[in-house]
């Protein structure tokens, strides 16, 4: 049965190097396709390779779409199982391996040209001199007003409720006909930018559950995205202030992203952009939510390292009085050193 691992060495030499109880072995060696040294990583139990050079990366059948082994259409048949994937001249053979999530892909245009324009609204009243309560809190969290203009922050001063099809969404209705709406709450407004693409509008509430809500269509993006750069460290988190206050701190020695939720941000373009960073902190809240986060990222992404807060999140202990940049340099010593 064909596996990741023999059908790479038909291509390169590659060598192990490690092996962790969670990933398994990890073998290093030149890249098929570009030719780097030492640049491409294969991890066989997990089903995943990736070049920290040419920045190819993705699971056995995306690579014999990438070494011309099949075709994208071949492809899409065997993660179907319609059809097993067949390497030219040699046997048919159907790998019943995992895969990775699929590509994410931001909302339609509708949907954001919607969103850009209520973005510029509520940045506005952000700094509304006449209703200073908004930008007050923000800074109470240790925000400057440098990072809050940068991050493009705003303010919804009122709920409101608009039709799907105002967003370029189909209509949907409850169980007595109605058509629902899409909901935006009162509260801070965070906008979720990659490349030029505006992808998610979240709102901090001030009271209610859930504390976080958006309008309804967004895609499934990863905040702070276009500031992992290959080389560098990055580190993930789950709240956007949380990687504003990191990035404010030190953001000249690590990159931090958050996923917006426990589960956000599973997909192959998010992993393929981390995958190329020097070591990644997986960094989310201390709870159990966050525990099985952690796992999921650290089963899947090369060079991951565990790296919990001391009690709560970076917010919660940046209030508390702890030094994050002292923080996130012990975590990059113990992730350099293991």
């Amino acid at each position: 049965m064909m596996d990741l691992l023999s059908t790479i060495q038909q291509d390169t030499k590659l060598k192990k190097v490690s092996s962790t109880r969670t990933r398994g072995p990890e073998y290093h060696g030149p890249c098929p396709f570009c030719g780097g040294k030492d640049r491409f990583r294969a991890q066989p139990e997990q089903d995943f390779w990736a070049c920290r050079q040419c920045g190819r990366s993705g699971d056995l059948i995306a690579y014999l779409v990438e070494s011309g082994r099949i075709t994208k259409a071949e492809a899409y048949q065997a993660r179907r199982g319609d059809a097993p994937a067949v390497m030219p001249g040699r046997a048919t053979m159907t790998p019943p391996l995992p895969t990775l999530p699929d590509v994410a892909t931001p909302p339609g245009a509708a949907w954001q040209a919607r969103a850009w324009e209520l973005t510029t609204q509520y940045q506005e009243a952000l700094w509304d001199a006449t209703n200073p309560r908004a930008l007050a809190w923000l800074e109470g969290r240790g925000l400057t007003r440098e990072t809050i203009q940068r991050a493009g922050l705003g303010y919804n001063s009122t709920d409101v409720h608009e039709n799907y099809t105002a967003w370029g969404l189909p209509e949907k209705h409850d169980d007595h006909g109605n058509p629902l709406q899409v909901w935006l709450p009162r509260g801070v407004v965070i906008p979720w930018f990659v490349g030029p693409d505006l992808w998610r509008l979240n709102i901090r509430r001030p009271t209610g559950k859930p504390k976080y809500i958006g309008p309804a269509g967004f895609g499934n993006g990863l905040y702070n995205a276009d500031q992992l750069t290959p080389g560098k460290p990055a580190i993930m988190v789950e709240g956007e202030f949380d990687a504003l206050l990191i990035e404010q701190t030190a953001g000249d020695l690590i990159t931090p992203v958050a996923t917006g939720s426990t589960e956000g941000a599973r997909r192959a373009r998010w992993l393929a952009l981390l995958a190329l960073c020097s070591v990644v902190l997986v960094a989310f809240d201390n709870d159990q939510a966050g525990e099985k986060a952690r796992r999921w990222w650290l089963e899947r992404l090369p060079g991951a390292y565990y790296w919990r807060p001391y009690w709560g999140d970076a917010s919660t202990m940046a209030g508390d009085g702890v030094s994050l940049r002292s923080w996130l340099c012990a975590g990059l010593t113990l992730a350099k050193g293991r």
